[in-house]
């Protein structure tokens, strides 16, 4: 009798995957990125303001950003020139 209820309560712990998962079943990973706090502010307003247009559909925040960072990247030549700007101005506030 004994047996049988420390093999029944053994059974819990062989239903569960035992470890980390393979990386390569996940579609998507948790990464910490430091951005600047107006810009985080207005991606939280926009995305607000996106699912009250879309309603009563809804786009996930990840899906959001997800999407932005793709079409930025699909258009990388057009982005450029901003991102160069951005690069010029980070540089002169590091030497100053």
């Amino acid at each position: 009798m004994t047996d049988d209820r420390i093999a029944k309560l053994s059974q819990r712990f062989s239903r569960h995957a035992v470890g980390r998962r393979p990386a390569t079943t996940r579609n998507r990973e948790r990464r910490s990125f430091y951005l600047d706090a107006e810009l985080t502010d207005r991606l939280d307003r926009v995305h607000k303001e996106l699912n009250h247009e879309l309603y009563p559909r809804s786009v996930s925040k990840s899906v959001f950003l997800e999407t932005i960072f793709e079409y930025a990247l699909e258009h990388l030549d057009a982005i450029k020139p901003e991102l160069a700007q951005a690069s010029d101005n980070a540089e002169a506030s590091r030497t100053s």
